[in-house]
């Protein structure tokens, strides 16, 4: 990352009110940085069940944990497709389409088996032993219900392919599970399309056409520590922070891909394939990826590059190191006046563009809120707010330019 010039962003820090409804998900929160040469992304944003049964199962300290995340989440629209082939797909698809719900923030999932399977991506599921699936409302439009939280355990983790399978103890009657198809069902130019939840606007229905089909594509993203390779469907799909781990479709209404990361420009849209998929279903074990770290005992730390006088605030900017390749990720801005907060910028190092600020207005490494530009047209558009101690933000709100 070379410095960039903060002096204008920061200024207007004071009157601004920025992939997921969780975190903006290189992740679909994150844009990621592809493979093959190309720039590093800014922090993935990015970002991500009980059982259907007893209203026990869906109560107490477990669900509760997850409760607070969806205070952002917003009820699904009415559908607006073009036609009435999109409207069936929306109609059929979108019941085996949930929302995930971490402590950490909201993703999307498919349903692709009547036992309760639910495939993801891992950086929605996370660390996390369970998660929180909700299900879409029978009414289209209404508000997701807290209440009808459930709790999935996480079975597997393929963390080369950034995928998870999850697991509820049984599915509501009416949910009809949705089919993994083939790559080779799709070529460059077909229509696809996507449901998920993108910003925390519940149950989304977008449509897009194949780029392109990339083997052994590689790519990481800021937050992770992992070197990520897999077959991906290049899309124009748009897609956005919250349709992590939702389905790209085929007209078949066949899952082809989970939609998982992003790239910085205009229509870089990309999808684990569903060969990915189905080769995770076929393990019987978790798959482990290569650490990008570079540290002492495969730890990473991060560590001052460099630093260099800020004129706007007025103080030093540091230029920071997050995944040990000796490289500048981010920089931190610590005015003089500690009346002032400090300032975290992440970019994509090709552009100069900004594209996250973290505001640390306490100045406990712990920011109250996160500015964010997710359609890289240097405009901030989203205003993501941080509780206490939590990594990403709880909620979101749109920023009028």
């Amino acid at each position: 990352m070379k410095w960039l010039r903060i002096a204008a962003l920061a200024t207007s820090l004071a009157t601004a009110s920025y992939a997921q409804a969780a975190p903006p998900e290189g992740h679909l929160g994150q844009p990621a940085t592809q493979g093959h040469g190309a720039r590093k992304p800014a922090r993935a944003v990015v970002a991500p069940s009980i059982s259907a049964g007893s209203a026990a199962q869906r109560s107490g300290p477990a669900v509760k944990r997850y409760a607070r995340t969806l205070d952002g989440v917003r009820p699904d629209g009415r559908s607006v497709t073009r036609g009435a082939a999109e409207s069936k797909v929306y109609e059929q698809a979108s019941p085996a389409v949930v929302l995930i719900v971490t402590p950490a923030g909201v993703g999307s999932g498919v349903v692709i088996s009547a036992d309760g399977q639910i495939v993801t991506n891992l950086h929605v599921a996370g660390e996390f032993e369970t998660v929180g699936v909700i299900f879409k409302p029978a009414q289209e439009g209404a508000s997701v219900a807290k209440a009808e939280i459930h709790k999935a355990k996480v079975l597997r983790r393929d963390e080369p392919a950034d995928l998870a399978l999850v697991k509820l103890d049984s599915l509501p009657p009416a949910i009809k599970p949705l089919t993994i198809g083939s790559t080779d069902s799709v070529r460059v130019g077909s229509d696809v399309h996507a449901i998920g939840h993108p910003t925390g606007e519940s149950w989304t229905y977008t449509r897009g056409i194949v780029s392109q089909i990339r083997r052994d594509y590689a790519w990481t993203a800021t937050g992770d520590r992992y070197e990520h390779k897999a077959t991906v469907i290049q899309t124009q799909t748009p897609i956005n922070p919250g349709n992590s781990g939702g389905p790209l479709l085929s007209e078949k209404l066949e899952v082809v891909g989970i939609n998982s990361f992003k790239s910085s420009g205009e229509g870089l849209n990309f999808a684990v394939s569903a060969e990915d998929v189905k080769a995770m279903l076929a393990r019987p074990d978790n798959r482990a990826a290569i650490k990008r770290s570079n540290a002492p005992g495969g730890v990473c730390k991060e560590a001052e590059v460099d630093s260099r006088p800020s004129k706007d605030p007025v103080g030093v900017e540091y230029l920071i190191d997050s995944d040990c390749d000796d490289e500048g990720d981010y920089s931190v801005v610590i005015p003089n006046n500690k009346r002032d907060a400090v300032l975290t910028m992440l970019d994509t190092d090709a552009d100069q563009a900004i594209d996250t600020i973290l505001v640390d207005k306490n100045r406990d490494g712990a920011p109250e809120t996160g500015l964010y530009d997710t359609d890289g047209d240097g405009k901030i558009d989203l205003l993501g707010t941080f509780r206490k101690g939590e990594d990403e933000p709880y909620k979101w709100e749109k920023v009028k330019n």
